[in-house]
């Protein structure tokens, strides 16, 4: 993938995805999740995640970097950039929901003690962290299967088979094995074929690209109602959403500003900080203000979901590159 508007492609992936991550996290009462709005954005928001990941992870490892790279240094990578965020957060989460919160409002309540704090971090993250495990032990399991059919001299032109027979076997996997809850396995493995995907789309993509552009209306509108329908479930549901956001950031891809790409390098970011204000509105707010409707905290949810960590993350770049002291603090927060 080369040139200026293809990367604004990924750019507008990005930022979608991000965006419906924080929609989906605006709820402020139960009723919230019985809108349209909130299941049709939890039929695919992760698995687009999880194939931007894919994605991400080919476009960034060519053959000749892929090849030098050593899997310590790049578990080691990894480590840092997901699980010590990760470790931090987490922990931060836990003790705030241990001290202010009714364990009887929790589905998975917590208590300020050594054996909580494990099962909340190896077993149950908080909230959405569970994102952060899943995702390094995919790269940990799939970096060495990536590696090996990709430099083989032995796969060779079987590359896209073996490829979508991991993806199919990922799949099934998901299907039978048994619920391993510890550093989210079980999530890894459902969602590793995702991951597998957006690979497959990087290493394809020109072609892919060009069908989808000459069919676009056809493949857009059928996607788009596929999704849109809630007819489907899992995989099918998932793999509309994947295909009309593709088709939607191809299209928008040369309206993609300066300003949009900007944005997108603090999605980390939100991700990982949204959280906090979209809490504060969730619980001491909206019991504060019981009479403002539900609907409208949703949308200010949103609204400081997305601006207070991009504000936080614009902060942390200034004093970043006033003083160097800050580059390894401020990757607590994916900056």
């Amino acid at each position: 993938m080369k040139g200026k508007s293809r990367n604004r492609q990924i750019v507008l992936l990005t930022v979608f995805a991000t965006i419906l991550v924080v929609i989906g996290h605006s709820d402020i009462t139960d009723d919230f999740k019985a809108l349209w709005i909130y299941k049709w954005v939890y039929s695919f928001h992760m698995p687009l995640f999880f194939f931007i990941s894919g994605f991400l992870f080919c476009y960034t490892l060519p053959v000749e970097k892929l090849r030098n790279t050593t899997f310590l240094s790049f578990v080691k990578k990894k480590a840092i950039r997901l699980m010590i965020p990760f470790l931090f957060i987490n922990t931060v989460i836990f003790v705030i929901k241990s001290r202010m919160s009714d364990p009887a409002m929790m589905q998975n309540p917590v208590t300020l003690d050594w054996g909580s704090f494990l099962d909340s971090t190896f077993f149950n993250p908080m909230g959405f962290m569970w994102f952060l495990p899943t995702l390094f032990v995919i790269f940990a399991v799939l970096f060495l299967m990536y590696k090996y059919l990709k430099i083989s001299k032995i796969i060779g032109g079987w590359y896209l088979i073996f490829m979508f027979l991991a993806v199919i076997g990922m799949a099934t996997l998901s299907v039978f094995l048994p619920k391993i809850k510890f550093m989210q396995v079980s999530n890894a493995v459902y969602y590793a074929s995702y991951f597998l995907t957006g690979i497959i789309y990087c290493d394809y993509k020109t072609a892919v690209d060009r069908f989808l552009r000459k069919y676009w209306v056809v493949i857009g509108v059928l996607s788009l109602a596929a999704s849109v329908s809630l007819m489907f479930s899992k995989y099918m549901a998932a793999l509309s959403g994947i295909c009309f956001s593709l088709v939607l950031s191809l299209l928008l891809e040369d309206k993609c500003s300066d300003t949009v790409v900007r944005f997108s390098a603090f999605s980390y970011t939100v991700f990982l900080l949204s959280y906090f204000p979209q809490m504060l509105l969730r619980g001491p707010i909206s019991h504060i203000f019981p009479s403002v409707n539900q609907y409208l905290l949703s949308v200010a949810s949103f609204v400081v979901g997305l601006a207070v960590p991009v504000i936080i993350g614009v902060i942390a770049m200034k004093l970043k590159e006033r003083s160097p002291r800050f580059k390894d603090i401020f990757k607590l927060i994916g900056i």
